[in-house]
């Protein structure tokens, strides 16, 4: 028997060919391996713009947008 959620992680674990794009999104989270990947894309050439997201998370002086951009 399948576990239930299966369907949402089929649909959200995929890869996908990456493409030039308009801006590189790098979705808030205080793990700088995302801020790294992010900035080996941009000297590849992949988008003109890095985009950090991300607000403030508890016990933390900064927001993660700020932590992604330092």
């Amino acid at each position: 028997m399948s576990f239930p959620f299966d369907c949402i992680s089929d649909f959200m674990f995929f890869e996908t060919e990456i493409k030039k794009s308009d801006v590189i999104l790098i979705p808030g989270a205080s793990h700088p391996q995302l801020m790294e990947r992010a900035a080996m894309l941009y000297r590849q050439g992949i988008a003109p713009y890095l985009l950090p997201s991300g607000g403030s998370t508890p016990n933390v002086e900064t927001t993660e947008w700020e932590f992604l951009r330092n």
